[in-house]
């Protein structure tokens, strides 16, 4: 599919029923969006002018999440096609990566923040937890949801394998 503003995407999600493409422009305020059954394609332009999305992942309700590294939690709804901007309560934020669980909660990964924020969107309300020193830089995150607590595993840029498991 020809889309001429998303040259290239930074990450390539596809929606658990397998309906949706969606990709973000790093460095850019657009998200690219591909209707897998109909062809329809939408390049479609983030409210903030630099919200540059990275990567990210589907929920269950089907609505795409992407890392804005302009300092937001970008969501998409592709069927209305709406970006709405989660902004968190902390100043200065670049996320790298945010990823859904099935309970609904999007995890999110500032690139030099030190913590790991949890949003959940039905209350609108942020959890901060702090990462492990020496310090760990996250690049790629899995998320697993077969245990209660969800479980968040992931790789630190130095190397380290670092586990979180809400304790609620």
């Amino acid at each position: 599919w020809p889309i001429p503003k998303v040259r290239s995407s930074y990450d390539n999600i596809i929606s658990s029923d397998g309906r949706w493409w969606a990709g973000g422009v790093t460095g850019t305020n657009f998200i690219g969006l591909v209707d897998l059954q109909t062809d329809q394609v939408w390049e479609l332009e983030t409210p903030t002018v630099v919200s540059a999305p990275a990567r990210g992942g589907f929920d269950r309700n089907g609505h795409a999440w992407f890392g804005g590294r302009g300092g937001a939690v970008l969501e998409l709804e592709p069927e209305t096609r709406h970006i709405t901007e989660h902004n968190p309560p902390f100043p200065y934020e670049a996320f790298y990566e945010v990823l859904p669980d099935d309970n609904g909660d999007i995890w999110a990964w500032p690139l030099h923040g030190g913590r790991l924020l949890r949003f959940t969107p039905r209350t609108n309300s942020w959890i901060a937890y702090m990462l492990p020193e020496p310090y760990s830089h996250n690049r790629r995150t899995w998320v697993d949801n077969s245990t209660t607590p969800v479980t968040v595993w992931y790789v630190d840029h130095n190397g380290y394998m670092v586990r979180i498991q809400p304790m609620e």
